[in-house]
């Protein structure tokens, strides 16, 4: 038995953290199947890229504005409740785009809607779950929990969307939609199946003083402030590399959509892979040997990626770049999970995830970047910024070179 499957299986043991898991999967894989078929329909509906790109930017909008006010929630507010409330609300917002698209009545605003709801139901639900999950399991096997929960993320990227492909070509966008809110309903079931361990005393006093306190509390913990600036930076100039893909295929690379969809796809097998192997790595390596050595296999990827002439050379870096992106997120989840205390982890947890939202201003900024220098240098000058990042913050760290997490259960 592998030492990942054998880590799994430990974890899934527990009743509470199995239902869980389950209703997470069936989550994510509805969010990605209505972000999927969403701008699939916009797309047919307008033939406009500009309008496209709005409806994205009509999730990106509450997210990135309300993710952490949601973390301060999380440690206010029961996150079990909240987690349903925001689920319920993406759920009306798929079931609202299906219905019009059943009556064939949808139209642009509709589709807006669908997103800001999305949008809002992220920015709430991701920093309460980050808070809420590690009740469900002894802290004995949250570092084994955490790539799961990646995994979790990393399978629906890669299936959801291609499951959506097929719905819409045998059954049509309405009935893709359907599947996907009762993927996303599935949560909102799960959560009353599962009995949670008991949680702290909620924070009092504002939300503007709860926050403030959390950011005093990052500033103050050096492992926590090195590993949330290191995941922003990269997520800020390095982490959109795949939105500049398609700039890469037709004007340097030469190829068609199948040569896009195979470096895509690329990212996408690599990060699974990276996940899948990360129990191995997190037996050998410390956490920050692990952090540096992912960010710098990943970095240098990318950098062969910007000057690369050959096709399947790209593809291999693509893989290598999504296989220690994986692991380097997953690193810091775990490390800031492990130590982060309770009542302070959903606002910890809702600064951190952040870096999701952070990743379409990367998008924007690397191909704007590209506009006035040509993608291979602006690509390759986000890598650098992060590698320095790197090699000037995590390395030099006295905090982390000195970190060791206990040992994992088996």
């Amino acid at each position: 038995m592998s030492e990942a499957r054998a880590s799994a299986l430990v974890v899934l043991r527990v009743r509470d953290f199995r239902l869980y898991w389950s209703g997470l999967v069936a989550q994510v894989g509805g969010q990605h199947m209505f972000q999927f078929t969403l701008g699939w329909l916009a797309f047919e509906i307008t033939g406009s890229q500009a309008q496209l790109a709005i409806i994205h930017l009509c999730a990106f909008v509450p997210q990135f504005t309300l993710t952490m006010l949601g973390g301060v929630l999380a440690d206010r507010i029961d996150p079990r409740r909240l987690i349903q409330v925001a689920q319920a609300v993406a759920a009306a917002g798929v079931i609202l785009v299906g219905v019009m698209a059943l009556l064939d009545l949808v139209v642009l605003w509709h589709l807006a809607l669908g997103s800001f709801l999305l949008g809002l139901s992220n920015a709430v639900d991701e920093p309460c779950r980050a808070a809420f999950f590690p009740r469900l399991l002894p802290k004995s096997l949250l570092r084994s929990a955490v790539p799961l929960i990646s995994m979790a993320f990393g399978g629906a990227r890669i299936v959801a969307p291609s499951i959506a492909g097929f719905l819409i070509a045998a059954a049509g966008a309405s009935t893709t939609f359907l599947v996907s809110a009762i993927g996303i309903s599935s949560m909102i079931a799960m959560l009353f199946m599962v009995r949670p361990g008991a949680g702290v005393a909620p924070a009092h006093g504002s939300l503007l003083a709860n926050f403030a306190d959390s950011l005093r509390y990052i500033r103050a913990n050096e492992v926590f402030s090195k590993v949330i600036l290191a995941a922003m930076l990269n997520a800020m100039f390095a982490m959109g590399y795949h939105h500049m893909l398609p700039v890469f295929a037709k004007d340097v690379l030469l190829v068609d959509a199948r040569g896009l969809g195979i470096l895509a796809s690329a990212v996408g097998v690599g990060a699974l892979t990276g996940l899948l192997s990360y129990p191995w790595w997190q037996a050998r390596l410390s956490p920050r040997n692990l952090m540096v050595a992912s960010m710098t296999a990943y970095c240098l990827a990318l950098l062969v990626l910007a000057f690369s002439d050959w096709f399947w050379l790209s593809v291999a870096m693509c893989f290598v770049a999504g296989l220690n992106h994986a692991g380097f997120m997953t690193s810091c989840q775990v490390v800031l999970q492990t130590l982060v205390e309770d009542n302070y982890r959903g606002r910890v947890m809702g600064v951190f995830t952040q870096v999701w939202s952070l990743l379409y201003l990367s998008g924007f900024l690397l191909n704007f970047a590209g506009s006035l220098m040509g993608p291979r240098l602006a690509l390759a000058a986000g890598s650098l910024v992060v590698l320095a990042c790197v090699w000037m913050s995590l390395v030099r760290s006295a905090a982390l070179r000195a970190l060791t997490l206990a040992p994992r259960a088996s």
